[in-house]
């Protein structure tokens, strides 16, 4: 780099530096950059200035540049585009979040409440058949989940009613009469089990561990 002359004649002279290609001009004026064009040799090279600023205010000091102008240029590719896309979808997906725990209980609370009514409410004493709407619910609703379903069903049912468990007189539950005759009694409990795995396998059995309680088995 070498130190342009400057010549006595002018009366405010504007010091620049010439770097190959480059001329620098520092002045009270605005900062121009001077881009030569053609051969850098010539002695009378044609320049382009570029006005950087139009209050003669220094250089480096933020506040005289907008913030737009001093982020970093942003330069959106199909591909970029397309990751930001795949991304979005996939914080979409996260933010449906699913309860399953809350999921498992609509369904079976109401199930649960509905058989306690069956049995506690004294709407039935033992021995007595269930309306048809009621043994509808369970032959639809809880008995498919049974463990042992076709097993206690036989050789098919003839109507189900209310009675005392045979080994726990204290207990109530219900029992299929087959159409031979034999009464059969089923565990309620044993179908909402049944009713959880087969639809949430995989929230069963933490939900079953979390939410019953051990009971006497029935059969």
């Amino acid at each position: 780099m070498s130190l342009a002359s400057i010549p006595s004649s002018s009366p405010v002279a504007s010091p620049y530096f010439r770097c190959r290609t480059y001329i620098f001009s520092f002045s009270s004026s605005p900062l121009c950059l001077y881009f030569p064009r053609g051969d850098s040799t010539s002695l009378r090279p044609r320049v382009r200035a570029l006005r950087t600023e139009s209050d003669g205010a220094k250089i480096g000091n933020s506040e005289s540049y907008g913030s737009e102008l001093l982020r970093r240029p942003r330069i959106a590719s199909e591909e970029s585009s397309e990751e930001e896309e795949e991304e979005e979808e996939e914080n979409s997906e996260g933010d449906e979040f699913v309860d399953w725990e809350d999921k498992i209980l609509e369904v079976t609370v109401p199930l649960v409440g509905f058989v306690r009514m069956i049995l506690h409410s004294g709407k039935y004493a033992n021995r007595d058949r269930l309306s048809p709407e009621h043994e509808r619910t369970i032959i639809e609703m809880l008995l498919p989940y049974h463990p042992e379903c076709e097993k206690k069903i036989g050789c098919g049912i003839d109507y189900i009613m209310v009675g005392h468990h045979p080994d726990f007189e204290s207990s109530r539950c219900m029992f299929i009469v087959r159409k031979d005759g034999e009464v059969v009694d089923f565990s309620y409990w044993k179908c909402i089990k049944g009713l959880i795995k087969k639809k949430y396998p995989l929230y069963a059995d933490s939900f079953i561990l979390r939410h019953f309680r051990k009971r006497r088995q029935n059969r």
